[in-house]
């Protein structure tokens, strides 16, 4: 990718892992920090990005709720900042996903225990950031659920108080497939820009072509009845296409480099023990030199993140289940593993009647969880199409990504996930295997991070009068990516 210059600035709040700040530094963003509560997340972002000069990491000081503009803008002059030109903002989403509902529902007191979820209101406090700091551009992400919170358009809520601080404000909804990630991940993504900058936002192309899948851009969610004020909602269909680039990048691809896994499978009925702890699994080689760009940029990120080697490459302990994974059909989901669970156990009472010995359990084949209750808790890849969407629950449950290669009978690995989120491989996670899991599931994807931060570059060009990010330089850059290897 062409050089770009880091004189734009840009701070991120809720920052997690810091996903989106990795994409924004691709973008040509200079990063001057970040706002997490989370300790481990607070981590990871503290082991890949450094030192920040306006950092608040961690419970004691990266409440959002705590902090004021006063106060980031103070750390700002520190290093000679007089403006901000970026602030974003992904506040948690577990109150307005899908699965976050319905998780909220499941712990708490019944139906409806998400729409009180004291997280769908974070929101609130990174508009009053921006109403008192008053940076050039802003950026909201979060899930398409938001639109639809009990009959109540939250996103709309967000326009209107991204526009009474003072600015031009439009929301679209993006697909994260479309920018190169392999992965069918639908968020909403809200623009503003300060209202004296008299430019109107805009959001990055699409690049890539793929087919979605049910559940997603649907009707209701992109039918302007459910707005209020139209003008805020850009339906992307309408969004332009540019080269075309082709068919999106699928899950083999993505995966194509890393070796097989399998060492679950060696300890079945020999004795061994195998313990899923990121302490047992040292670095491993590549299964040979990349084959298409996607692997490429995953192994050289940029100068700073640059890979030799697979980390963190490896299953959950799960003996139960590993001949129903490799006896699934890609796409096969939850329903299907019972049935094939129900198959097992039968066999194995046939083999008890024929030869004797201990009698098999129930138990010992079928997992206990009701179908109809969930029926994509489990659910198997497919290889020549992108994944589902990654969520923090893969955090608790990687069954919801359960390999392609029947071969290999398991779940993905904490590094094929990151694969999925497009995460270089030399970006760390810190903590244990569950919180590598939930860290990536939260994430936003790099990539696409990457692409709406060309978008917010090339408005700033513009504003300045600057000629070294136009829209057209950014995608020469793209087409000399995807022409390597």
């Amino acid at each position: 990718m062409m050089a770009l210059r880091s004189d734009y600035t840009s701070i991120e709040l809720f920052a997690g892992a810091g996903g989106f700040t990795l994409g924004l530094e691709e973008a040509g963003f200079r990063c001057l920090g970040a706002i997490e509560v989370d300790p481990v997340a607070s981590s990871t972002f503290a082991k890949n990005f450094g030192e920040r000069p306006a950092s608040f990491l961690g419970p004691d000081v990266g409440d959002v709720r705590k902090i004021s503009a006063s106060t980031l803008r103070r750390r700002f002059r520190r290093v000679g900042v007089p403006e901000l030109d970026l602030l974003v903002a992904g506040a948690p989403c577990q109150g307005f996903s899908r699965a976050g509902r319905a998780k909220l529902d499941s712990i708490n007191s019944g139906p409806g225990s998400f729409a009180v979820d004291r997280r769908n209101e974070l929101y609130v406090h990174a508009v009053r950031i921006l109403r008192d700091l008053q940076p050039r551009f802003f950026v909201f992400e979060n899930v398409s659920g938001m639109l639809h919170l009990r009959g109540r358009n939250v996103a709309e809520d967000v326009c209107d108080a991204v526009a009474e601080a003072g600015y031009d404000v439009r929301c679209t909804l993006l697909n994260a497939v479309w920018y190169g990630v392999p992965q069918l991940r639908e968020r909403i993504i809200i623009i503003g820009a300060r209202s004296d900058l008299g430019i109107e936002p805009a959001f990055p192309p699409r690049r890539f072509h793929a087919t979605l899948s049910r559940g997603h851009l649907s009707g209701a969610e992109l039918d302007r009845r459910i707005w209020r004020s139209p003008k805020y909602f850009v339906d992307p269909r309408t969004l332009p296409i540019v080269f075309p680039a082709g068919p999106a990048v699928t899950v083999a691809e993505a995966f194509d480099d890393l070796p097989p896994f399998t060492g679950h499978l060696a300890s079945l009925g020999n004795g061994r023990k195998y313990r899923p702890l990121r302490s047992e699994f040292g670095p491993t080689g590549y299964a040979h030199a990349p084959r298409n760009w996607y692997c490429l940029k995953m192994r050289a990120w940029n100068d700073r993140l640059q890979s030799t080697e697979v980390t963190d490459h490896f299953c959950r302990w799960t003996p139960r289940d590993f001949e129903t994974f490799a006896r699934m059909e890609p796409g096969d989901r939850y329903p299907r593993a019972i049935e094939i669970a129900e198959e097992r156990f039968q066999e194995a009472v046939a083999r008890w009647r024929r030869r004797g010995g201990q009698r098999p359990t129930r138990k010992e084949f079928i997992p206990p969880y009701p179908v109809d209750s969930f029926p994509d808790k489990w659910r198997k890849l497919v290889a020549e199409a992108p994944s589902w969407t990654i969520t923090a629950h893969l955090g608790k449950d990687t069954y919801s990504h359960i390999h392609f290669d029947s071969a290999q009978g398991r779940a993905i690995t904490i590094r094929e996930a990151a694969r999925l989120q497009s995460f270089p491989d030399a970006f760390a996670f810190t903590g244990n295997t569950g919180d590598a899991f939930r860290q990536i599931g939260n994430a936003v994807p790099p990539l696409l991070a990457r692409e709406i931060g060309g978008a917010v570059r090339g408005l700033l060009a513009k504003v300045d009068g600057r000629a070294e990010h136009s829209p057209r330089a950014w995608d020469v850059g793209w087409k000399t990516m995807l022409a390597r290897p």
